[in-house]
């Protein structure tokens, strides 16, 4: 069947899409992501004209496939589009040979390497190629028996985006169709249909909730074991008031700030209706085409990265699109200017809308403005609209119980005692998390004076660990780690300013990038001899192997896994980067607006470098200490917020 007639008939959403060939020797396929690209699945897939089963519009509840096939295709427009389908991956048959397309994949994006983990399967392989294809890649694996499609699917979504980040609590059921956007990168759904029931796993109910996509018509939910939240077609007219738990949640995983251009120069695009969906463009270029759902891809956002902002005006939209729209560019740092009308939608939440309430059309013409907007923006997007606030929220309001967010242990060693009120204030101002400190006092005592006052004045949870003047620097970080709780460790150095929100976007940037190690790069320097604040050009949003030593902040597994610090007195922070590397973990920098390092005489620092380096090369300088917005008055506490988990 030609796509063209195939994805009209998924518009009626015809059950009879889901036929499964169910003979050795066929060939199945099942494709994502092409409804507003049709041609583009010709190209990528040249030796299969199809059939082909419309994921992206399948039922759930449809029965899985229960004869294998000599040959699976899975054909995704992005890997986001591919991420949509791993909930989906039981619909795809057992195969011999097993083959994932992807037409285009955003340039930070890994290589698409399989990770196998357990699963049996990896044992039977007895070819793989992998081969990259215009924008995009073709990965063939063959079998010496049939294995099942939809974990190789799985595992090679591992080996491109990382495995340790899909949602793992709640267990989730899924029903109706178009419903593969609400838990997307997670293998672990439960697939069923609209009516139930729920399948068992293992003496135990098949999920913890049950998601509906569903008209209002829908039949009740019959298993009274099983709580379910109903969640009608996006398109559809509402019935009730709008909240941002009725959208499907960005995929932070592959919509967020990874990309972000400081300098983009294009101008600002601009969201516009077509035929079959929405158009972003340029002038007279179309930058990005959306479906009538108007969700967003890592593809999309990257072609988006040179606009400045995106306007979005006057755009009639079904529904809750306009808002999905409008969280998804924002959750990936695009500034987004919206009439004032619409910037107060409920579907948005209250912290997105004042965010955008307070974006300036005429600040983006300054880099510094505009990625201040775009980091407030990509902030709330991303906590009210991320999967996991989202399922969050879900899973609360059905009266589940959830585990806590993981805890931050921040690493704090200081040999000044006169620096021990002002580092301990720098934490207090953190907000958004649940934070502990770990001092390290290097050469003194707990005891003396003024350094006594400032711990027990703080606000903190504060465990002190004592250790002689002659003990290396790396050996005292050592020991106050291994005292920590938290499931992260952050290092601070006591003579810098950290804005309120430097923990929060430690951990956001850890959750969307996947690295084992994140931090900030040392953008704004304040050179104290010189009485000077410069701001250098360094990029960020990046995967790299260079972060600010007193922004770093590392998972608990990964530190023990490479030992820690090494116990030696300098350059402790370049070898930890080093040992992360060296074991396989991936390091990340996000944004430097949190952070200004303070420059003495090189001589008083670890890190032997120059104020007059610092002069060569910088992109702008203020007489005096400066501060950017987002550190919001850096030198005097601030009484944050934490909003205890329920």
């Amino acid at each position: 069947m030609p796509f063209a007639m195939l994805a009209r008939a998924s518009e009626r959403r015809n059950p009879a899409l889901l036929e499964v060939v169910g003979t050795m020797g066929a060939t199945w396929g099942g494709c994502l992501g092409f409804g507003s690209h049709p041609a583009l699945l010709d190209r990528v897939c040249e030796d299969f004209p199809g059939p082909w089963t419309v994921l992206d519009g399948a039922d759930p509840g449809q029965p899985p496939p229960r004869e294998a096939v000599e040959r699976a295709v899975v054909a995704a427009r992005t890997p986001a589009d591919l991420r949509r389908a791993a909930p989906f991956g039981a619909l795809v048959p057992d195969a011999t040979q097993v083959c994932v397309v992807i037409a285009e994949a955003p340039p930070w994006a890994a290589q698409p390497l399989p990770v196998a983990g357990q699963s049996p399967a990896w044992h039977l392989l007895a070819d793989l190629r992998i081969a990259r294809r215009r924008r995009g890649w073709r990965v063939e694996a063959t079998f010496s028996a049939p294995v099942p499609g939809g974990e190789v699917l799985t595992h090679i979504l591992y080996g491109m985006l990382g495995g340790r980040r899909h949602l793992a609590q709640p267990v989730v059921g899924l029903a109706g169709e178009s419903a593969c956007g609400w838990r997307p990168g997670d293998p672990n759904v439960t697939l069923t249909a609209v009516e139930g029931p729920v399948t068992e796993r293992r003496d135990a109910p098949g999920c913890d909730l049950v998601l509906r996509v569903v008209e209002r018509s829908a039949r009740p939910w019959p298993d009274a074991r099983i709580p379910v939240a109903d969640r009608a077609p996006l398109t559809a007219v509402l019935d009730g008031p709008a909240y941002p738990d009725l959208l499907p949640p960005v995929d932070e995983t592959v919509v967020n700030p990874i990309g972000f251009r400081q300098n983009a120069k294009g101008p600002v695009a601009t969201l516009t209706g077509r035929a079959g969906g929405y158009s972003i463009t340029s002038g007279l270029d179309e930058l990005v085409r959306l479906s009538p759902e108007g969700e967003l891809t890592d593809v999309d956002v990257a072609r988006l990265r040179d606009a400045v902002g995106v306007a979005v005006h006057g755009v009639e939209a079904d529904g809750l699109v306009r808002a999905r729209i409008v969280a998804g560019l924002a959750a990936a740092g695009i500034p987004v200017i919206l009439n004032a009308d619409r910037i107060a939608d409920p579907a948005l939440g209250a912290e997105l809308s004042d965010a955008l309430a307070a974006v300036d059309e005429e600040q983006l013409g300054s880099e510094l403005r505009r990625e201040e907007i775009s980091v407030r923006l990509r902030r709330a997007a991303l906590r009210t609209h991320g999967a996991i606030p989202r399922w969050r929220n879900i899973a609360v309001s059905a009266g589940l119980a959830l585990p806590h967010e993981p805890p931050v242990s921040v690493l704090l060693c200081t040999c000044r005692k006169d620096m021990v009120a002002f580092a301990l204030e720098q934490m207090e101002r953190q907000r958004g998390v649940r934070a502990e400190v770990i001092l390290g006092l290097h050469g003194f005592s707990a005891r003396e004076a003024g350094v006594q006052g400032a711990i027990a004045d703080s606000s903190l949870r504060i465990t002190v660990v004592e250790a002689a003047a002659g003990v290396p620097f790396g050996e005292l970080l050592n020991r106050i780690a291994a005292v920590a709780s938290g499931s992260f460790l952050a290092k601070v150095d006591d003579d810098d300013w950290y804005g309120p929100d430097h923990l929060a976007d430690l951990l956001l940037a850890q959750r969307y990038s996947g690295a084992e190690l994140v931090g900030s790069a040392a953008e704004f320097v304040y050179l104290e001899p010189i009485n000077t604040t410069v701001r250098r050009r360094l990029g960020t949003e990046r995967f790299t192997s260079l972060v600010a030593g007193g922004t770093m902040l590392v998972t608990r597994e990964m530190f023990e896994t490479v030992g820690g610090f090494r116990p030696i007195a300098k350059t402790v922070d370049g070898q930890l980067l080093e040992s992360v590397e060296a074991a396989g973990g991936r390091i990340y920098r996000t944004h430097g607006l949190n952070y200004v390092l303070r420059r003495r005489q090189s001589r008083t620092h670890t890190w032997r470098h120059p104020v007059q380096a610092f002069l060569k090369s910088y992109q702008e300088q203020w007489r005096g200490l400066h501060f950017n917005q987002l550190m919001e008055s850096a030198s005097t506490p601030h009484v944050g917020y934490w909003r205890q988990e329920p």
